[in-house]
C-alpha cells in the first residue's frame, strides 16, 4: 500500500513540476516498469526521444493494448534479447541500413524503459525500410518514415533469445530474392568481423618501393583476415590474389593502382557500398519467370528460365566516356548476321577523321555512304570540306565477320541504340576489366546464348536452324515468340559464395553519389 501511495505521489509531482519530475520517476524502483512505460508515451509528458508523430501514437496503441507490459526488460534492464536488439539497431549497416535514417533517435545511457520503447519504434520502421526501400522515387532523399501496421507488430516482434536467430529474421524481411538474401547474410557476416573505420591508409606501389608496398600490402591482408601473423611471407602472393580474386581484380599478385585502390579502400566505404547495393534491389520488382540480367560493373549477363540460371557470359559493356546506360527492355528478336547503323557520334568523331585521311577507309571497312537513303561514292565526296558538326551521312557496316557487331545481334527496342551482340574482337574476354566498348554490350559465346534462348522460346529456329543460318551467312531476322525482359544494372557488390561478398570495381564513379546521399 506504501508503494503504491509512493507512485502516485511522484506521478503528480511529474505532472505538475516538469521533467526532472519524470527522470525520477523513471529511476524510482517502486514504480513498475508498466507505469513507466506509460509516463514515457504519455502526450502529457511529452519525452522527446526522437520520434515522429505517426511512430509514438503507434507505440503508444501498441504498448496500451498490452498493458504497457515490456518486450525487452527484466529487473529493470534490458534482457539478453533487448541487448542484441540494441547492439543491431546501434549498427544498422549490419542490416544495410543507415543510422542517418534514424534521425535523432536519443538513446538513454540511464533508463531501460526509454531504450525500450526506442527498440520497438526502430523495429516498427525498419520493416518497411527493409522491404522497399529507405530512399524515395527521385533517388535522391529519405523517404517518409513508415511503420508497420498496428496489427503486424505482435508478430514481427517475436524473437527468440537466440542472436543469430535474431539477425536472420531480421533480414529475412528484405526482399526475397535469392541475390538480395545472400547480400544481406554476406554483409552481415563482413560487418560483425572487420573493423569499421573510415581512417584510410595510403601505401605506394610495387614499382614505387617495392619492399614497402609489400610490407603494407600484407598487413592490410591481415586486418582484412585474409592472413594471420603467424602465417609465412610466402602465403602473402596467395592471399594477395585471393583477395584481388575478391575485389573483382586481375588475380596476379602484383600490386598495381587497381589492387592498391582496393587495399586502401576502407571495410566501412565496403560495407556502405553492399548497403547500396541491396538499396538498388529493394527498388526492383520481383524478377519474372524467364529474363536477361546484365550487371555493368561485372561484365556479366545471365539468362535465366523458370527460376534456373540457364547461361552466363562475360560481356565487354562502355568505356566511361560511353557508359552503358542502366534500363529494362524487352528482347523481341535475334538478327543473324546484322548491318551496323553507325550512330552519328562516332560516324561524326571517329570516321570523318579517317575518312580525311583516306575515302578508301570505308571500303576497307565493308561500310556504305548513304544520303537521303541514296548510296554515295565515298571518293566522290570533298571530305576536307564536312565538319564533323554537320556530318551529313548515314554510316552503315555491311554483315560479316568483319562487321562491329560480328556475326549475332540480339534486339530490343530502347532509347540508346544499345544492343547485345557478336564482337570480332574476341580476346578482350580475356581481360579482367572489360570497359570498352562505345555503349552497347558485347557477349561471348553469344550463339550458344541464342540457342538457349530459342529452345526456351520454343521458337520454330532451334539450335540446328539456326546453325543453318549462320551457314548462309546472310542478314536474316528470328522473331521469338514472347519477348524476354532485360535488365541492365549497376550493383557494385555481388555474393560470391555462402556469406561471402564481391567487390566490384565501381568504373563509372557511380556509387559515391548515392553514398553521400544515404550515410554522409
Amino acid at each position: 500500500m506504501k508503494a503504491f501511495i509512493t507512485s502516485i505521489l511522484l506521478i503528480l509531482l511529474a505532472v505538475s513540476c516538469g521533467s526532472p519530475r519524470i527522470e525520477e520517476s523513471l529511476s524510482n524502483k517502486l514504480i513498475s516498469t508498466e507505469k513507466k512505460i506509460e509516463y514515457i508515451l504519455s502526450p502529457e509528458f511529452d519525452i522527446d526521444l526522437g520520434f515522429n508523430a505517426e511512430g509514438k501514437e503507434l507505440l503508444l496503441n501498441f504498448y496500451r493494448d498490452r498493458g504497457f507490459k515490456s518486450l525487452w526488460i527484466e529487473k529493470d534492464s534490458l534482457s539478453e534479447k533487448g541487448k542484441t536488439l540494441q547492439h543491431y539497431l546501434k549498427n544498422p549497416i549490419l542490416f544495410g541500413m543507415s543510422k542517418k535514417r534514424q534521425g535523432a533517435i536519443k538513446w538513454s545511457k540511464e533508463y531501460a524503459t526509454e531504450n525500450e520503447v526506442i527498440i520497438t519504434y526502430l523495429l516498427a520502421s525498419m520493416h518497411p525500410d527493409l522491404k522497399h526501400g529507405i530512399l524515395d522515387s527521385s533517388r535522391t532523399q529519405f523517404k517518409p518514415t513508415q511503420f508497420v501496421s498496428l496489427e503486424s507488430l505482435d508478430t514481427l516482434l517475436d524473437f527468440t533469445a537466440d542472436a543469430k536467430e535474431i539477425a536472420h529474421k531480421i533480414i529475412k524481411w528484405g526482399p526475397t530474392d535469392t541475390t538480395y538474401q545472400k547480400l544481406a547474410f554476406g554483409l552481415f557476416d563482413y560487418a560483425a568481423t572487420h573493423n569499421l573505420s573510415a581512417k584510410k591508409v595510403e601505401m605506394p606501389s610495387q614499382k614505387e618501393d617495392s619492399i614497402q608496398s609489400f610490407e603494407m600490402a600484407r598487413q592490410i591482408l591481415i586486418e582484412k583476415h585474409y592472413l594471420s601473423e603467424a602465417d609465412s611471407l610466402a602465403r602473402t602472393s596467395i592471399a594477395l590474389k585471393k583477395f584481388q580474386a575478391d575485389n573483382g581484380n586481375k588475380n596476379d599478385g602484383i600490386i598495381g593502382q587497381s589492387t592498391i585502390d582496393a587495399l586502401t579502400e576502407t571495410d566501412l566505404h565496403k560495407c556502405q557500398r553492399a548497403a547500396l547495393a541491396m538499396e538498388k534491389w529493394r527498388w526492383k520488382n520481383a524478377f519474372p519467370n524467364r529474363f536477361i540480367w546484365v550487371n555493368i560493373p561485372e561484365y556479366t549477363l545471365r539468362f535465366y528460365d523458370q527460376d534456373t540460371l540457364r547461361s552466363e557470359n562475360k560481356v565487354i559493356v562502355g568505356r566511361y566516356a560511353n557508359q552503358t546506360p542502366e534500363f529494362n527492355a524487352k528482347l523481341n528478336s535475334i538478327v543473324v548476321y546484322p548491318y551496323w547503323n553507325v550512330p552519328y557520334s562516332i560516324t561524326s568523331k571517329e570516321m570523318l577523321p579517317e575518312a580525311k585521311k583516306n575515302p578508301n577507309y570505308f571500303e576497307r571497312n565493308h561500310l556504305k555512304l548513304f544520303k537521303k537513303e541514296e548510296e554515295i561514292d565515298p571518293n566522290s565526296v570533298n571530305w576536307s570540306k564536312i565538319k564533323d558538326e554537320t556530318f551529313p551521312y548515314k554510316v552503315r557496316q555491311e554483315p560479316g565477320f568483319h562487321n562491329s557487331l560480328g556475326i549475332l545481334k540480339l534486339e530490343f527496342s530502347n532509347n540508346y541504340s544499345v544492343y547485345i551482340h557478336d564482337t570480332p574482337s574476341k580476346s578482350l574476354f580475356n581481360t579482367i576489366e572489360r570497359n570498352y566498348s562505345h555503349g552497347c554490350v558485347r557477349c561471348q559465346n553469344v550463339v550458344d546464348l541464342a540457342k538457349t534462348i530459342l529452345i526456351a522460346d520454343e521458337n520454330k529456329h532451334l539450335p540446328d536452324s539456326l546453325d543453318t543460318l549462320l551457314f548462309r551467312a546472310t542478314n536474316y531476322t528470328i522473331s521469338l515468340k514472347k519477348r524476354i525482359p532485360i535488365y541492365l544494372d549497376y550493383i557494385t557488390v555481388m555474393p560470391k559464395y555462402p556469406n561471402k561478398l564481391l567487390f566490384l570495381k565501381d568504373v563509372y564513379l557511380k556509387d559515391e553519389k548515392y553514398i553521400s546521399i544515404l550515410f554522409s
